[in-house]
């Protein structure tokens, strides 16, 4: 593991040991994983399986989670164990996808044991290609005339595939496929020449906007959740979920 993505995933996990003892796992999975982590492009995948949770449970990892997200990183995900022993089915592409590079960090290993269906994993794989076949179909019907129109169309799709073979492949995680898809989108805008100077600004203007939007989101939210934490509305939201026991 990375020095970098060490002293992250450290800091977390002491503050994950203080709040649940031994009663969770931890796996690091993806690029931190693998050992091909780039710094300030990769994400670091961390997922806890935690034995039960309650409200109690999560506030006390609020700690955590708020400085894994001033970090500006995606959070770790966090199952109890009775909802990860009904995933297979549920997640197939995303377990198969953990399954190529892990490593335990807390606790029994989770994965130990757990199959997934090859059958589950053909519907999962099967549900996205189809879906983009069609789309395909409808695009060909509507752009079919015009030459130019329909090369646009194939150059679009290409991207969406090449990001669904890299997660088949476990080249990479479900979130890195992402930054796949837009290097693959850049690479064929070159190739068909309809790269230049103003679209390339139109495409970074657009992404900035919509990471600012984003991002106003993500402020709007903690000013809400400080909010309602103040006039009390996170005791009342507690003591009706446990009344529900």
């Amino acid at each position: 593991m990375r020095d970098s993505v060490g002293r992250v995933v450290d800091a977390f996990l002491t503050e994950a040991d203080a709040s649940l003892g031994q009663g969770y796992s931890a796996i690091l999975y993806g690029s931190a994983a693998r050992g091909d982590y780039i710094p300030g492009r990769s994400n670091i995948n961390l997922m806890l399986v935690i034995d039960q949770i309650t409200p109690r449970v999560l506030r006390s990892l609020g700690r955590g989670f708020t400085g894994w997200r001033k970090a500006g990183r995606e959070p770790p995900l966090v199952l109890s164990r009775a909802e990860w022993d009904r995933a297979s089915d549920a997640f197939p592409i995303e377990i198969t996808d953990m399954r190529t590079a892990y490593k335990v960090l807390r606790g029994a290993d989770p994965l130990q044991g757990v199959r997934v269906d090859p059958a589950d994993l053909r519907k999962a794989l099967e549900r996205e290609f189809r879906g983009k076949l069609l789309r395909l179909r409808q695009g060909y019907a509507t752009y079919g005339p015009d030459p130019a129109a329909l090369g646009s169309l194939a150059l679009q799709s290409a991207g969406t595939i090449l990001v669904l073979a890299v997660i088949l492949l476990g080249i990479c995680t479900a979130t890195e496929s992402a930054g796949i898809g837009a290097a693959g989108a850049f690479l064929l805008a070159i190739q068909s020449g309809s790269l230049d100077l103003e679209r390339t600004k139109q495409s970074l203007f657009l992404t900035a906007k919509t990471t600012a939007m984003v991002c106003w989101l993500f402020v709007g939210s903690a000013l809400f959740s400080a909010v309602f934490a103040i006039l009390g509305g996170q005791q009342i939201v507690e003591q009706w979920v446990l009344s529900l026991n």
